[in-house]
């Protein structure tokens, strides 16, 4: 008679695969050697877990890098595209697009990366870290800036300081303060000049009041020579109250244009440091 091991259950297979994935979070590329020990599996078992998961377009590889698949992308949007938030920025970003030109991109927190959960606009069409479902390092770019510029010291995420890829960029912690504390002297609004990527300026702005938890930001790019910073501020700003307003279901009052609910019905300034 055969009697099973308990490691090949497909119950204790569930949880291997799902401790292996887990090690994905706030890393966006990790080798074997670091899967492996992150998910506390053997390394030949990580490796065949990651064969598999490769061929199911679960997990890519590059290189001796593996880094989180289109599937999984896929499958995570279905409950993205359910979010409140998410629904009622769609047609605001549309319409900054329409109306500007310019990129617009839905983003998150996560530990310390911007995670881009929608994109309207083609441009920029080459650079990896712009596009749907892509991170960005949160001290890099404008969006990760704005959010984390809302956030006191002890409520950061442990940040990274990656080296930047033009010399505009974030470099050090003093850096990054010195930055954070220019965008809440600006009502919340983070300008970026060519810090992320070399010929792109990009513009973020936090939705929704900073007492909501929700750690979300709408931002607009657009190349550096002919960017309208000073209209994409205004444009941004109003735009990521705009998609408060609509994913709360509240009206928003007239006259009052740099004003966002909070709790209890109050109207704290959207992007407050």
């Amino acid at each position: 008679m055969t009697t099973a091991r308990s490691q090949d259950t497909p119950t204790a297979m569930i949880d291997r695969v799902a401790s292996l994935l887990e090690v994905f979070a706030g890393h966006h590329r990790l080798t074997l050697a670091q899967i492996s020990r992150r998910a506390r599996l053997p390394r030949s078992s990580a490796h065949r877990i990651l064969q598999r998961l490769v061929e199911l377009g679960w997990v890519e590889r590059q290189g001796f890098q593996y880094t989180i698949g289109i599937r999984m992308f896929e499958l995570g949007s279905q409950a993205v595209r359910r979010d409140r938030v998410h629904q009622a920025a769609l047609p605001v970003m549309h319409a900054v697009h329409r109306s500007t030109g310019l990129t617009a991109h839905l983003s998150v927190l996560v530990s310390s990366d911007v995670l881009h959960l929608e994109r309207i606009g083609g441009w920029p069409d080459k650079d990896k870290g712009w596009r749907l479902g892509a991170r960005q390092p949160a001290v890099h770019a404008a969006a990760g800036r704005a959010l984390l510029a809302r956030l006191d010291a002890a409520e950061r995420p442990a940040l990274e300081f990656p080296p930047p890829a033009t010399p505009y960029g974030i470099r050090t912690p003093a850096h990054l303060d010195r930055e954070l504390q220019r965008i809440r002297d600006r009502s919340g609004v983070a300008i970026d000049v060519q810090s992320c990527t070399a010929g792109i300026t990009a513009v973020a702005a936090p939705i929704g009041p900073s007492e909501s938890g929700l750690r979300a930001a709408l931002s607009l790019c657009g190349p550096t020579d002919t960017m309208p910073t000073d209209k994409a501020v205004a444009v941004v700003r109003t735009a990521a109250m705009d998609i408060w307003y609509a994913a709360s279901g509240l009206t928003r009052p007239r006259g009052r244009p740099h004003r966002a609910p909070a709790r209890g019905g109050a109207a704290p300034a959207v992007a407050g440091g």
